[in-house]
């Protein structure tokens, strides 16, 4: 099984930003002891989402943070490829997702098994085959 991050997840996990940051230990560690064998993933586009702030703010802390996080051992980056934008394409034109969005959403369905795509954004639930878990303050 594969639990697919949403660039505010990793934002969330990485700054630590509560209320969000510890629903989300919640939702993982739930996945993981129900999962042991689980891995993590992303999208490649994850990493230009959560890298523009501290980019624009020259915040280094936060700049180290996202790199080590991105370079984690285990962590699967997946990849913007042509199958990927062909299905984002399709997601949003059928979903009206804006493109971020869809990218994510395409990422996600192109991992072979099982996935539960951790997010913030309700729209994506709307999304057939992708098994979304929102992540928010309350037991959404």
């Amino acid at each position: 099984m594969t639990i697919f991050l949403d660039a505010n997840i990793i934002i969330y996990r990485v700054e630590a930003v509560n209320p969000f940051y510890q629903h989300l230990l919640a939702i993982v560690k739930e996945l993981v002891a129900q999962h042991p064998d689980a891995r993590f993933a992303v999208s490649r586009l994850s990493m230009l989402e959560c890298l523009v702030k501290p980019l624009r703010e020259q915040n280094n802390n936060d700049i180290e943070l996202y790199r080590a996080f991105f370079s984690s051992t285990g962590l699967q980056i997946i990849e913007i490829n042509a199958q990927v934008i062909e299905t984002a394409t399709l997601l949003r034109a059928r979903h009206g997702l804006r493109t971020p969005d869809a990218i994510q959403a395409a990422s996600a369905l192109s991992i072979k098994g099982p996935v539960t795509f951790l997010t913030g954004d309700k729209q994506l639930k709307k999304i057939p085959g992708l098994n979304v878990q929102l992540v928010a303050t309350g037991g959404d």
